[in-house]
């Protein structure tokens, strides 16, 4: 058995869901099983967070009402797919994982499902919510998201009273906190008021890419300061503008290494390029859609390649299982449970 089979690999944000809500409206079942899990064991992905996203469609009326819609089919993907677990903490992960099934814990992108409701945040943990990203890359209740690409606007602000609210009340029900996709802002306020630690699930460096989805150095030091993790956007455009590739990726991990240690680097690998057939033209030209690949890694069974790499790279066995998952598990079992 090779080094990557013997990790645990984790993906700390995955868009999954998007496709499940909109094949099952359709009238098809079995999302999961005939869509992902092919490449999902073949990449040897034994976790992962699965993100409810609304994309503008859905926006501000149908929020709440596509939220539970999302976490309605997964139960029903759950019901016919044996070798898939929805799991609440870190003993049901483990549990999963020593039957042979992949642990998907259920996240929110984006908090627009909640409105401005601090009680609808607990029926969520009741349905399972265990991770939160507070906004995507645009407004909510809770404070600015960072645009994904160049927009006209006013002056964005930090969180709000409700968005410090929701923050305080997550971190009481064990529910982890998200930084990814906030504005720097926004990020600094979490930084302020977080009594636990946070993540970014999905995000790289800015140093490498001057992009406000990438972390500044400041931001990453932060994060690791408070014992949160760093997942690793395998997106191409957060990699490297012009060419990225798998070696440009394993540069954000050097960097992060290089600054703030091992401990705090993970995997958030952000493949999206499934869900494009849905984009309506609206929601083109809000998310950025050039280089959304990285050269050898655009799926889950590519997965195998960037372990490879790690090992080119000089990283012990030790320190490659902690970036493909032990450091999230690390987190996940301290803040949830």
């Amino acid at each position: 058995m090779g080094l990557h089979e013997e990790a645990f690999v984790f993906d700390a944000h995955s868009d999954i869901l998007y496709n499940v809500f909109r094949e099952h409206k359709a009238g098809r079942k079995n999302v999961i099983a005939e869509d992902f899990l092919p490449d999902m064991k073949k990449g040897g992905v034994n976790g992962r967070v699965l993100a409810i996203y609304l994309d503008n469609a859905s926006l501000p009326e149908m929020a709440l009402r596509h939220a539970l819609d999302y976490i309605s089919y997964l139960y029903e993907e759950l019901d016919t797919t044996p070798e898939i677990a929805l799991c609440h903490n870190y003993k049901e992960v483990m549990e999963a994982y020593k039957k042979g099934k992949i642990a998907f814990i259920l996240g929110m992108e984006g908090a627009e499902p909640l409105g401005n409701d601090i009680a609808l945040l607990r029926i969520f943990y009741k349905l399972g919510l265990r991770v939160l990203t507070l906004t995507h890359s645009r407004r909510n209740y809770i404070g600015d998201g960072a645009f994904l690409k160049p927009q006209k606007s006013g002056t964005p602000g930090g969180l709000s009273p409700f968005g410090i609210e929701v923050l305080e009340e997550a971190q009481k029900l064990g529910i982890l906190i998200d930084v990814s996709h906030l504005n720097d802002p926004g990020f600094w306020d979490v930084m302020e008021f977080s009594k636990e630690s946070v993540i970014a699930s999905h995000s790289n460096c800015r140093a490498l890419v001057n992009h406000p989805r990438n972390l500044t150095d400041e931001q990453i030091q932060a994060i690791a300061e408070r014992g949160g993790v760093i997942g690793m956007n395998a997106a191409g455009l957060f990699i490297d503008e012009k060419n990225p590739t798998l070696d440009r990726l394993l540069d954000h991990i050097d960097h992060i290494v290089e600054l703030v240690g091992i401990k705090h680097v993970g995997l958030g690998l952000d493949f999206f390029d499934y869900t494009l057939k849905y984009l309506s033209e609206e929601e083109r030209k809000y998310l950025p859609l050039d280089n959304i690949y990285t050269k050898d890694l655009v799926g889950d069974a590519d997965l195998p390649k960037l372990t490879e790499k790690l090992i080119e790279r000089g990283y012990t066995e030790k320190d490659i299982k902690r970036i493909l998952g032990e450091n999230f598990l690390e987190v996940f079992k301290k803040v949830v449970g």
